[in-house]
């Protein structure tokens, strides 16, 4: 990348074992923004060949880099971890599994550069729709953990989609803030700690998960209601 053209957008990707994901993700974000300068940084928790994968990308993209964890720290920490050192002025957070959809990255990018501090792609506001949950009870479970959060923090009311995964935000907001994420719902952490006045919802499509498998479990669950108790207390 020229030195000419210093990144003012990050884009951070969370992985747990995402065999086969970080190559076409490198491809559909870079395409979807074109010139902006960008780079991209994998927050790595993973024990099969992703992290190979991210540093093949890394010796041939100067865009792409890795931060990796030999120890599990869970998707929220990775990315708390991946916002140390950061310099960029725009910071987005998207999925390693390609259910998020890279083309909706600038609209979540145009709405920070319009004002907003906080850009929620959300599957709940009108033209949202979610492919990806396999089953009703799964569908069920995601709609009530919003609606749980949504009655318990009042910063979680801001947006439709409090527990997405994929969202964009002014890495100054979160200045000083003392962030201490439990599990995979740090948008939850973001918006509670932050210091967050707009917050604006883009709609977009939770596709079907094309390899790998998901991380959604029991204990994820347990793990989100200690967190939503540790943030309603604070």
């Amino acid at each position: 990348m020229p030195p000419d053209h210093k990144p003012t957008i990050a884009v951070i990707v969370p992985t747990f074992n995402e065999r086969g994901n970080p190559g076409p993700l490198v491809e559909q974000v870079s395409a979807a923004l074109g010139g902006a300068p960008f780079r991209i940084l994998f927050a790595d928790d993973s024990t099969d060949d992703t992290t190979g994968e991210i540093e093949s990308l890394a010796r041939d993209n100067p865009a792409v880099s890795l931060n990796h964890s030999s120890s599990r720290r869970g998707l929220a920490r990775a990315v708390v971890d991946a916002l140390d050192g950061l310099t960029e002025d725009l910071v987005v957070v998207i999925d390693g599994d390609l259910q998020h959809p890279p083309n909706v990255v600038p609209h979540l990018v145009a709405a920070l550069e319009a004002g907003a501090d906080v850009v929620v792609a959300s599957r709940y506001v009108q033209g949202g729709r979610e492919l990806g949950l396999s089953g009703p009870w799964r569908r069920l479970v995601s709609r009530g953990s919003s609606r749980v959060a949504r009655m318990v923090l009042p910063s979680a009311r801001r947006t439709t989609d409090p527990l997405s995964g994929f969202f964009a935000f002014r890495r100054s907001i979160l200045t000083g803030a003392p962030l201490q994420p439990v599990g995979f719902k740090i948008l939850l952490e973001v918006l509670v700690r932050g210091r967050v006045r707009c917050v604006v919802d883009v709609p977009y499509t939770f596709d079907r998960r094309a390899r790998a498998t998901s991380k959604a479990s029991a204990l994820e669950g347990v793990r989100f209601l200690r967190h939503l108790l540790r943030l309603r207390g604070t």
